[in-house]
């Protein structure tokens, strides 16, 4: 009986230490979540449906008139489409208003994305903002209210 239980301890051990791992998938430290949020207008270059992660790539003129690409990643497909996204919710030659935690070191790049449409459309995508719905469009993740 005691090296059955051995055995089934060791098991689940096994188990545990090989999920630990594929819980964690990767992390956002890339990422500046310390400070406000960051705006920007812009265009909407490419908008990628993709798994792990769909992107949304918008170029942005910079204050010299330049025009940078910023990459920002969202959610999923699958969890996207829980929020009220579709593959064509948003089309290259969107005019957008993209509301995001920006990338470290002045790389353009940011997570945690709530987009606004010209036409008064809103999204937004939960990947990398934690628990916390700071900055959030209320109308979509109302903030205290049960």
């Amino acid at each position: 009986m005691k090296r059955k239980l051995t055995i089934l301890f060791g098991a689940v051990l096994s188990a545990a230490m090989f999920c630990v791992p594929a819980a964690a998938h990767h992390g956002s430290q890339g990422y500046d979540f310390s400070g406000p949020k960051k705006t920007l207008k812009g265009t909407v270059s490419r908008f990628a449906w993709q798994n792990p992660h769909a992107q949304l790539y918008v170029d942005v003129k910079d204050d010299k008139g330049n025009v940078v690409t910023w990459a920002l990643e969202l959610n999923n497909p699958g969890n996207l489409v829980g929020a009220g996204w579709t593959h064509s919710s948003v089309k290259a030659g969107d005019e957008v208003t993209v509301n995001f935690n920006p990338g470290l070191a002045g790389k353009p790049i940011g997570i945690c994305v709530d987009v606004a449409f010209a036409d008064g459309r809103k999204l937004h995508s939960s990947q990398g903002c934690g628990q916390v719905k700071n900055g959030t469009f209320e109308e979509l993740y109302p903030q205290g209210k049960q």
